[in-house]
């Protein structure tokens, strides 16, 4: 046997490297990408929100210049007259919660001019008010009232007027600016439509009082505490006509028995607290004392006319009557 028959034959040649595939095996596993399709689908998923916020953004610009425009010509005729107002009331307000300066009164000044039309009408605590931002606060507040029954005067509520105008002032008009969403930018347009067709006739009604009556409770409670109250004349700088001060406890509501009906059990203990129209009817006599008017008085017991001296009395009218039974 020859040596070239002994030696066995080599094995066959294996891949250069175990276990992977080569780049020529693999190219033929790869899928073949349509780029003529996908290249056009591409640029519309990545270009279309580009183009519609474009859209929305210059939508919004339009839609911003249009409502600033249509805010300064619908309310041309309110807005400055209202800022200047709502100043007077505001300064007037901070002003009157300061140290008390004592009761005064322009002596052309009477009750009958303050009566002879509606006023318009606050009402704040001393305690509440550190500036303009909280005088606005406590004026927009809804204390128990009855200081303008008892004085008998009409009124507009200066809180009304100061809500009801809040669209007139720059706040809304910065709210336009700051807008970028056209949404927004039209439910904003549509409140304002709203409140120019629901407030129009109450800022026109609250912008007409010539004179402006402020009471201000120096108590946390008004029936705990003084009151003051003060009339400013709205037609220049809001100068004070008349100011008092009074404690409310010389108003005494005296209760009634009405003959027929059966009367409430008796009392027993301290006297209730006072109530609110026991103290405001008080201030608003002190008020109508400082303008030198007698106070609102309400007798509880009619006057009796004189007995006559030959008329029998009631007692002796009974008996006739109803003689008694002889026995």
């Amino acid at each position: 046997m020859s040596t070239s028959d002994s030696n066995p034959p080599p094995p066959p040649e294996g891949p250069r490297h175990r276990g992977a595939i080569g780049r020529e095996e693999l190219a033929s596993f790869r899928p073949t990408i349509r780029w003529r399709f996908w290249a056009p689908v591409l640029a519309v998923l990545v270009g279309f929100p580009i183009v519609w916020s474009v859209k929305r953004r210059r939508e919004a610009e339009a839609r911003r210049a249009a409502l600033l425009a249509e805010h300064a010509t619908l309310t041309a005729s309110l807005a400055g007259d209202f800022r200047a107002r709502r100043a007077q009331l505001l300064g007037a307000i901070s002003r009157d919660v300061g140290p008390w300066s004592g009761p005064q009164r322009d002596a052309s000044f009477r009750f009958e001019t303050l009566a002879s039309e509606p006023v318009l009408y606050g009402r704040v605590r001393v305690r509440e008010v550190n500036d303009e931002a909280g005088a606005l606060r406590a004026v927009l507040h809804r204390y128990p009232d009855q200081f303008t029954s008892c004085l008998g005067v009409q009124f507009v509520w200066a809180r009304e007027l100061l809500d009801k105008g809040s669209f007139l002032m720059p706040d809304f008009v910065d709210a336009v600016r700051g807008s970028d969403d056209a949404d927004r930018l039209r439910a904003l347009r549509e409140d304002l439509l709203f409140r120019l067709r629901r407030d129009t006739e109450t800022l026109t009604a609250g912008l007409r009082p010539r004179y402006f009556v402020l009471v201000v409770d120096e108590a946390a409670v008004s029936v705990d505490g003084p009151s003051r109250v003060f009339v400013h004349d709205l037609s220049g700088d809001a100068r004070v006509l008349v100011s008092a001060r009074g404690d409310g406890r010389d108003v005494v509501i005296v209760p009634f028995q009405i003959q027929g009906i059966a009367a409430p059990p008796p009392r027993t203990g301290t006297l209730p607290r006072m109530g609110v129209t026991q103290h405001d009817c008080s201030i608003a006599n002190t008020l109508r004392q400082a303008f030198g008017e007698a106070p609102a008085v309400i007798e509880n017991t009619p006057p009796t006319a004189p007995l006559d001296a030959g008329a029998p009395s009631d007692a002796a009218r009974a008996d006739a009557a109803h003689p008694a039974d002889a026995r």
